[in-house]
């Protein structure tokens, strides 16, 4: 996280001065909310890159510059047909749910331009992206556009908010940590001090979010990796020893697919499969499980076969009334 923060800045900071900015040591600081013994280390690192940095006309290296013989023009980098493809590819699969779909559309055409190749110019029109349930994220560009810069500055945020249970939105600070795209949702991880706990907010739901001044330290503790690992979905609760057994008629379609990155499958004699992973999130799973239906067996633990239970003799009152 902090390596991905230096590369922006660092790009912020060259960008700035390729287009004939005059910035000073104090306002690149102020502006990335650093130090500026940080901003000397990203003027370092564009010397290494070969960007030579001088100071002004009168010498002064505070108002760093770069030297006129580093004023080359961008190098003309070239895309081979077969990364034309991976992209086209990447963008047919996001472009219908994206916030930046338009853009995404002309960067599809653009790159269908610079194919040499026929069939790496064609691959966006033989995809078609199906399935349902994706939430159009279009509408609210702009609220991730600053979630995205709240997280790369870490920068508090004041949100309103409206949980599907609360019949009014409510208003509170907020301290974004990363955003997670589970199922056609984006979700943003963060704290709301001075709660302890992550607290997760669907990006739909926030009515209005403003970035602040006020900067936040991300808790040492959080493990974006074991977030990854830990979770089944966006919930992130103390994991469990999850063992579920499906019919020998769905295990090819549960073997194809990961749902899991700890996952494991052990096979059965007769067909069946047992499928076990470790992770939180005991409605998530549970609504998982369910949709296999009578294909699905939760083994253990004892708590989410209680609960996928009483959701089936639920369903089962109402079905049988």
């Amino acid at each position: 996280m902090r390596r991905d923060r230096q590369v922006v800045r660092v790009l912020a900071i060259l960008g700035t001065l390729f287009e004939g900015g005059q910035p000073t040591i104090h306002g690149l600081a102020a502006r990335f909310g650093t130090r500026r013994e940080t901003i000397y280390r990203d003027l370092r690192a564009l010397e290494d890159a070969g960007y030579p940095i001088c100071g002004d006309e009168l010498g002064r290296l505070s108002h760093p510059r770069l030297s006129a013989a580093a004023r080359r023009p961008t190098p003309q980098l070239r895309l081979s047909d077969e990364e034309i493809t991976a992209l086209q590819w990447a963008l047919q699969q996001t472009a219908a749910r994206s916030p930046f779909r338009e853009a995404l559309r002309s960067a599809t055409v653009k790159l269908r331009a610079m194919a040499q190749d026929e069939q790496a110019a064609a691959i966006g029109t033989v995809i078609t992206q199906g399935g349902g349930g994706a939430k159009d994220y279009a509408p609210h560009r702009e609220k991730i556009v600053r979630l995205v810069e709240a997280i790369l500055r870490s920068r508090s945020c004041e949100v309103r908010y409206q949980s599907p249970a609360a019949d009014n939105p409510k208003s509170y600070g907020y301290e974004p940590y990363r955003l997670v795209s589970v199922d056609g949702g984006l979700y943003c991880i963060g704290k709301v001090p001075p709660h302890e706990n992550l607290t997760t907010l669907a990006v739909d739901r926030i009515h209005a979010l403003r970035v602040t001044d006020v900067e936040f330290k991300v808790d040492p503790a959080f493990d974006a990796e074991r977030y990854r690992r830990e979770a089944f979905g966006v919930i992130w609760e103390k994991p469990m020893n999850v063992t579920i057994r499906f019919s020998a008629g769905q295990a090819p379609y549960v073997r194809e697919r990961i749902w899991h990155p700890a996952q494991r499958i052990r096979e059965l004699a007769d067909g069946r499969i047992d499928l076990s992973f470790r992770a939180g999130g005991q409605f998530e799973i549970a609504r998982w499980v369910l949709g296999w239906g009578g294909a699905a067996e939760v083994l253990r633990p004892a708590a989410l076969r209680k609960c996928v239970r009483q959701e089936l003799e639920m369903a089962a009152r109402v079905y049988l009334a």
